[in-house]
């Protein structure tokens, strides 16, 4: 098996508990993928920003298998949105209606649409059509020109006008059940201590059924040899009778472009997505009230703020404040590769336009993170371009982020996912 994040370590598991030897490889020197983790004030925190809804059941559920579901904090959080040069509340019908961008038509027609969007359960009117022109149309075009417009630029740079609204519908349908069924009102899950508990619980699982997990060796090739595979990697090689990779398309295609027939190639090759570039401050002071902050802002460096001791208290690092910097680049941006130094000279100013007050002797230590690929860019007909999970060679497989349809990647979807690739592979092999 390829990949030991949340997909890959699932599937282990599911095989390893029918008795199956697998064995895992991991290119980081950890566990856990995006959600792995680096220590702050003697406490772990992810790397990438994670936190999960009410929604999120396929998490809660393996949560409690694991013996982990008590330890997630159900807590209160709060949004803001910077536009036009200040900082607003946002993301609750009171704050709508004090939103000044917009005027008394425009939110009309905004919280209308959002709760019909909210309430429709079928994918199929919102695959074809671009989220820009359904917003113009449905929301209005100050709407997009004010909220969705300049959100969607930041995530998806050149393809923001392209972006399905399946997309977007998802991402709202879901936040509306996580704040109508849960009976808490908006509540956000983090587990005590961080989701790396989770991610550690499941590789020591996998371990004692059998799986081996090698971290810090990564695949470099694949290779169909007799009735099965050699898999190489940077220190090695070992025969498979079976594969399953669980990382993304491009990694994939790298490891395995040689197995696979034409149309397929030529399938993966038309998915796109973005990279991630994810700085964490740790500073003496906040920068501002909220936990989540959308820039709707195209002059700004990045698209988002998360403060993360907005919503889990400070105490627990050592009482730094702790903000990560959200930016989302296509892989062509000079950015996404760009020496930490560097983006922290393009992202301070910005800051002190945000919090005026804001200086960089706040920042008592920082940390940089990259992510070569991180969100999936769902244009219209992607539907036709999710590649299925049996491989066209017999015994290879692949679980990865841009199978995930029409919901958004995340740790959820990462379980359900890597639950459906190894019902998949046990099913090829008789086991039902």
């Amino acid at each position: 098996m390829v990949g030991a994040g949340l997909a890959g370590l699932t599937a282990a598991l599911r095989l390893t508990g029918k008795g199956y030897p697998v064995r895992v490889q991991e290119r980081y020197p950890g566990t856990g993928g995006l959600a792995r983790v680096v220590e702050i004030g003697g406490e772990p925190l992810e790397v990438f920003y994670h936190h999960v809804f009410t929604s999120d059941t396929d998490y809660v559920r393996f949560a409690g298998e694991l013996g982990l579901a008590g330890e997630i904090e159900w807590l209160p959080s709060r949004m803001g949105i910077w536009t036009r040069g200040r900082l607003w509340d946002f993301g609750t019908p009171a704050s709508l209606l004090r939103f000044g961008p917009l005027g008394l038509v425009d939110k009309l027609r905004f919280v209308v649409s959002t709760l019909l969007l909210q309430r429709a359960e079928d994918p199929a009117p919102f695959e074809d059509v671009p989220a820009s022109e359904w917003i113009r149309r449905h929301q209005g075009s100050r709407v997009w020109d004010d909220v969705w417009g300049p959100l969607f630029h930041q995530k998806f740079d050149r393809y923001a006008d392209q972006v399905a609204m399946v997309w977007l519908w998802r991402k709202l349908y879901l936040r509306g059940r996580s704040r109508t069924r849960s009976g808490m009102g908006e509540r956000l899950g983090y587990m005590r201590g961080s989701f790396d508990r989770l991610t550690s619980a499941l590789a020591a699982r996998v371990q004692e059924q059998g799986g081996v997990i090698h971290t810090g060796d990564p695949v470099t090739r694949i290779e169909r040899s007799g009735g099965g595979f050699t898999v190489h990697t940077r220190a090695g090689e070992h025969r498979a009778d079976l594969v399953l990779v669980a990382a993304p398309v491009p990694d994939y295609l790298e490891i395995a472009a040689p197995l696979l027939e034409p149309a397929e190639l030529s399938r993966l090759g038309e998915l796109k997505a973005t990279g991630a570039i994810c700085t964490i401050l740790e500073m003496d002071h906040s920068l501002t009230p909220y936990y989540w902050l959308n820039i709707a802002d195209p002059d700004m460096p990045f698209g988002g703020l998360i403060e993360h001791t907005n919503y889990i208290p400070r105490e627990r690092y050592g009482g730094r404040h702790i903000l990560y910097i959200s930016n989302y680049v296509l892989p062509d941006d000079p950015l996404l590769h760009a020496p930490k130094n560097e983006v922290l000279d393009l992202y301070l100013p910005a800051l002190r336009h945000i919090n005026p007050a804001f200086d960089a002797g706040w920042i008592t230590a920082s940390h940089h993170f990259r992510a070569d690929y991180a969100q999936p860019i769902v244009l219209p007909g992607y539907r036709r371009l999710i590649p299925p999970m049996r491989a066209s060679t017999p015994g290879l497989y692949l679980c990865t982020m841009a199978q995930i349809y029409p919901e958004d990647r995340g740790q959820n979807y990462a379980i359900l996912y890597g639950e459906r690739a190894a019902e998949t592979i046990l099913k090829d092999l008789g086991q039902h």
